[in-house]
């Protein structure tokens, strides 16, 4: 599943580097959260999330980051691992850059994308399971945050739920004025689908399990 919208613009170059809001310095987040597959009910809430989701403004695209950080801070007891990496750049267009990096790395590791809204735009596939599918494991939760901020967003990397609920929180706090980008991404998206523990590894191994 993908949900997203580019918001980067053409940034503005001005006498005061220290104004974040106006300068070209742009803070890429991303935060990497698996959980128990026992959450089932955070897929649903997410597949609403993005079906009603206005993401063609700001106010919109910052309720759906809120959204996406309530459901989240709503799960700790299946919260299993997690990762949190930022990157600071000095202009926009090396931000659009990062963030479509980082969208495509995330992206490649799908087999296929069976809910897409890009820009309001929703598009749906049909998934049929494979009867020899391994029992479902994990659901791993991917937020792509792009932000006006000068500095990184969560410094500390995440062992702990205390970690994590802090990294959440930073990233719902993030206002519509410093929200430039957000792209939203899970797998299994289908409920039918599945993540093996093997799976999981294999396409996340830089996780670290949360204590």
């Amino acid at each position: 599943m993908r949900l997203g919208a580019s918001g980067f613009g053409r940034g503005i170059q001005v006498v005061d580097s220290g104004n974040e809001l106006t300068n070209d310095v742009v803070t890429i987040t991303q935060l990497e959260v698996a959980l128990l597959a026992q959450a089932r009910d955070l897929q649903t809430e997410l597949e609403t999330i993005a079906a009603r989701s206005d993401i063609g403004t700001k106010p919109g695209l910052n309720r759906l980051l809120q959204e996406t950080v309530l459901a989240l801070l709503r799960s700790p007891e299946y919260w299993s691992h997690a990762k949190v990496t930022n990157q600071t750049v000095r202009s926009r267009a090396q931000a659009s850059q990062v963030f479509e990096q980082l969208s495509v790395t995330e992206r490649s590791k799908f087999s296929r994308e069976t809910l897409v809204n890009v820009g309001g735009q929703v598009s749906r596939q049909t998934y049929q399971p494979k009867p020899d599918a391994d029992s479902a494991a994990y659901i791993v939760v991917t937020l792509i945050v792009g932000t006006a901020d000068d500095q990184p967003l969560v410094t500390q990397p995440i062992h702990s739920a205390s970690d994590l609920q802090a990294a959440l929180r930073r990233l719902g706090g993030v206002t519509p004025d410093y929200l430039l980008v957000y792209e939203l991404l899970w797998t299994p998206q289908d409920a039918s689908d599945s993540l093996s523990y093997d799976q999981m590894l294999a396409a996340y191994p830089d996780l670290t399990q949360i204590s």
